[in-house]
């Protein structure tokens, strides 16, 4: 067995032990025995069905054997073995996939990237951790998947040491990055991730030829967005190989819970609960097999404590937990529709996080109307709105959704034509310019009844022949209302060239006569100038 030494890290902060924030409700109950008794392995969930995966049997012969077990029937079955038998690999589950990686065979490291699909239960092989390593763990957090230290061949004697490197694996693209290393290197931690934060607890480092090692109780937490770590409240006591997950919220609040592992000098047995809220431990009730190399996962909020070693042999031991507050955890809410924008009928869809007994709304902080499917809110008054969802389970916990504000339009846009008006115009060339009280996504103008000619706002109507016209303006606005206003006008040009033929008549007439007139005149004369010269008889 391990033998612990004293230990001081100044990286992370003190420890701290307070009373459970809730009353002791956790209860431990044995379960149904894993098939294969080992240690080292893998433990993942997909579909609520826990897969056990590879490990070390009792004779320490690498294993590739899994097992499938389901919680609703208590019941085990054999499922396609991993293709690399090996133990201390870590696991992970992205898209309902498994990824089982690293680990060792025999005594030699290995990088190995083996994923399983258990709707097909098939495996396939892909792109290997770039740093072969085992005693690690792998958590995901924003569709990555980060693989945290461990152990790792060493060209000093025992020729193996724990690692301080961080590599994040994309399985969308099945590529590998290098991330921040971790502040303090340890292999055989255990680890959870809450809000995209991974929390590595405990571990050992510093191995030596002695087989000694020193076990640490830091509490080290990377934040995956940022590629930043930080230090949090200790872990009460030392320990390595014991197991950790995190309960998301789903029917028990979410928090870290630490179980099993190596420390003080013997097999631990106690259930350590860690608040992230507010950086404290609390001990819950105890684990009933004291044990380490285990592993933990959590199926809908309740605990799994799977496998390991109880310092003589491999185990079968399966033994389940109700972790604080089980039960107390409101459904939770997440709205579809409305959102914050407006509407003319308005679509109301949420979806929930688990079942219900009874589902309503609140429309203006009206009386709750019962909700028995997705609906449509029609004949809402104009203007602004708001709603909250609201929800009961069966245990009387109510959830309450976030406000969600919008409006409501249903009036279609008011046109004013300033041009033309309903008059008569001299002009063939006529403009359009009209006004709007809102936008619009389509004007359009019809002249005559003729077909909709499409604009974008004001234009010139050329060439229009004389006579009444009339012109109809449409507008759309942006949720589909519309309206249409219509004007009659006159086009009646002066009449140029009449006056112009009626002048040159005049003129012509007026010639004509002053000319008739002249001649007359011109003739009398004459004629007057004869009968004076005329001889006497």
């Amino acid at each position: 067995m391990l033998t612990i030494l004293p230990s001081i890290n100044l990286f992370c902060g003190s420890s701290t032990v307070v009373a459970a924030d809730t009353q002791s409700d956790s209860l431990w109950t044995t379960m149904s025995p894993m098939p294969t008794a080992r240690g080292g392995f893998g433990l993942a969930v997909v579909a609520g069905r826990i897969y056990a995966i590879g490990g070390l049997d009792s004779n320490d012969v690498p294993l590739a054997v899994m097992e499938e077990y389901n919680p609703a029937t208590n019941q085990w079955i054999t499922k396609a073995a991993m293709p690399t038998p090996r133990s201390g690999f870590a696991v992970a589950v992205y898209d309902n996939k498994i990824y089982t990686i690293g680990g060792t065979v025999g005594n030699g490291y290995v990088g190995n990237n083996e994923m399983y699909d258990p709707a097909a239960d098939r495996w396939e092989t892909r792109t290997s951790m770039p740093t072969p390593r085992a005693d690690l763990s792998a958590n995901v957090a924003n569709g990555k998947i980060y693989l945290i230290g461990g152990e790792r061949y060493s060209n000093v004697y025992p020729y193996y040491a724990e690692t301080d490197i961080t590599e994040a694996y994309d399985p969308a693209n099945d590529i590998w990055v290098t991330k921040t290393s971790i502040p303090t290197a340890v292999q055989g931690y255990a680890s959870a991730v809450i809000d995209n934060k991974i929390y590595v607890i405990g571990g050992s480092t510093k191995p030596s030829s002695t087989g000694t090692a020193i076990l640490v109780n830091n509490n080290q937490v990377y934040d995956t967005q940022t590629d930043r770590w930080d230090a949090s409240t200790r872990l009460p006591f030392a320990a390595s190989y014991g197991a950790a997950v995190a309960t998301i919220g789903f029917l028990a609040p979410p928090r870290v819970y630490f179980v099993g592992g190596f420390s003080m000098g013997d097999l631990n047995q106690k259930t350590m609960m860690f608040n992230p809220v507010n950086q404290s431990w609390s001990e819950v009730d105890a684990m009933p097999t004291p044990r380490e190399y285990l592993q933990v996962v959590v199926v809908s909020d309740m605990l799994y404590a799977i496998g390991g070693f109880d310092g003589a042999t491999w185990l079968d031991t399966n033994e389940q937990c109700k972790p604080i507050g089980y039960g107390t955890v409101a459904p939770k809410i997440q709205i579809i529709a409305p959102e914050n924008k407006t509407y003319t009928d308005v679509p109301v869809a949420f979806n929930l996080n688990r079942g219900v007994d009874w589902a309503g709304y609140s429309l203006d902080g009206a009386i709750n109307v019962t909700l028995k499917s997705q609906t449509t809110l029609s004949n809402l008054t104009q203007g602004a709105h708001r709603i909250i969802f609201y929800v009961n389970d069966t245990t009387g916990n109510m959830g309450v959704s976030d406000i969600v504000y919008f409006s409501v339009d249903t009036l279609p846009p008011k046109i004013v034509i300033l041009s033309p008006s309903n008059q008569s115009y001299g002009s063939t060339d006529i403009q359009l310019s009209f006004t709007l009280d809102e936008s619009t996504s389509e004007l359009s103008y019809s002249l005559d009844d003729g077909e909709r000619i499409k604009i974008d706002g004001n234009v010139t109507l050329p060439a229009l022949t004389n006579g009444l016209h009339q012109l109809t303006v449409y507008a759309t606005d942006l949720m589909g209302n519309v309206s249409e206003k219509t004007v009659y006008f006159d086009i009646s040009p002066f009449p140029f060239l009449a006056v112009v033929l009626v002048l040159l008549v005049v003129i012509i007439v007026v010639a004509s006569v002053f000319i008739f007139v002249k001649r007359r005149k011109t003739g009398s004369k004459k004629s007057s100038q004869t009968k004076a010269i005329e001889p006497e008889t």
